[in-house]
């Protein structure tokens, strides 16, 4: 799941051109919701998007990620703000 979840993240950011802008981030999040929950259920809603997004966000390298780590896990740490307690291969954007 971890890596669904940061392969949607990734491409909600390039349907946006690589910027979490307002406006279009908050229609687009709002109509991926609608289709994936009807299709997949609960864990699509927008609020589960923003964080896939961030998640790719702060993290883009997939290979810099452990397999050893649960999305709980890493919904956790990205709240680190600090990328060097982070760990290797995260970036904050906020």
């Amino acid at each position: 799941m971890v890596k669904t979840y940061w392969q949607i993240g990734k491409q909600i950011m390039e349907a946006q051109g690589g910027e979490v802008r307002a406006e279009y981030g908050t229609q687009l999040l709002k109509f991926l919701a609608e289709r994936l929950m009807v299709e997949f259920g609960v864990s699509f809603d927008e609020r589960n998007l923003r964080y896939m997004r961030q998640f790719y966000n702060v993290f883009p390298i997939w290979n810099a990620l452990s397999s050893e780590l649960s999305w709980t896990h890493y919904r956790r740490i990205m709240r680190i703000p600090n990328a060097n307690e982070r760990g290797r291969g995260s970036r904050y954007h906020g």
